[in-house]
């Protein structure tokens, strides 16, 4: 089994509108991924509101487990990848989301980050600056690096 980590806001969900809604592509990508993969949200939002945000737009069912910030160290702290995917193999967890914090969570786990680069507020050079490991610019981009740099346990 592959474990990815997503982050929530500004990775799975557009928060830049007035109404949040998934960034295009993202439900394709879960319901690609869940056959053969754990799917976990690593968030620095409340737990409370990420649930009830997941659930409304439809994707609380693809996830395995949560970390928001009021469950554990906020990122880049790895408290919450622990709390996650315990003692899985390193190389079958990967990290993707948004934030410089997001990444070096990552790096300092000692696992794959993919910096996603969809939400428009992001600036690839903190993304690479803090470790990621790949820069995509749409989630269908995740699958095939997944696939080709994640062994499964």
């Amino acid at each position: 089994m592959k474990h990815i980590v997503f982050d929530c806001d500004g990775t799975l969900i557009d928060t830049s509108g007035s109404k949040y809604k998934l960034f295009p592509g993202i439900k394709e990508l879960l319901a690609e991924l869940s056959p053969h993969c754990l799917l976990y949200v690593w968030t620095a939002r409340g737990r409370s509101s990420t649930l009830r945000i997941l659930e409304e737009l439809g994707v609380y069912s693809y996830f395995d487990r949560f970390c928001c910030v009021d469950d554990a160290f906020p990122k880049p702290h790895v408290a919450g990848l622990i709390d996650l995917v315990g003692k899985a193999p390193k190389h079958s967890i990967c990290v993707i989301g948004d934030s410089s914090g997001d990444m070096l969570g990552a790096k300092n786990f000692g696992v794959m980050g993919i910096g996603a680069m969809w939400n428009r507020d992001v600036e690839m050079h903190y993304l690479k600056d803090a470790g990621a490991d790949f820069i995509v610019s749409h989630p269908s981009e995740c699958s095939i690096l997944i696939q080709q740099n994640l062994k499964a346990e």
